[in-house]
């Protein structure tokens, strides 16, 4: 499976490296889709609540909800690029 390397977003600019199977790769990348976020954003989530101190609440909604505005933030960022280019032009 080979997946698209996307651009370090604001903030993020240091790239960890993980070696999985190929049938690992895809049982990541079918759980982040079933989750609606990326394969950074998931396992981000998964590794930084794996060293969550017992009984901290559950914000996977939450982080979920700021994975999906952030998306949509770049996509109405990206819109309002290329129509400032086509009225440029």
């Amino acid at each position: 499976m080979s997946l698209a390397l996307t651009p370090p977003s604001a903030g993020r600019t240091t790239r960890l490296t993980a070696l999985v199977s190929e049938a690992e790769a895809q049982e990541v990348a079918r759980m982040a889709k079933e989750a609606g976020l990326s394969i950074s954003a998931y396992l981000r989530g998964c590794a930084l609540k794996a060293g969550a101190p017992a009984g901290a609440g559950d914000d996977a909604p939450l982080r979920q909800a700021d994975a999906l505005i952030a998306r949509m933030e770049a996509d109405l960022d990206g819109a309002i690029a290329a129509l400032a280019r086509i009225v440029a032009a």
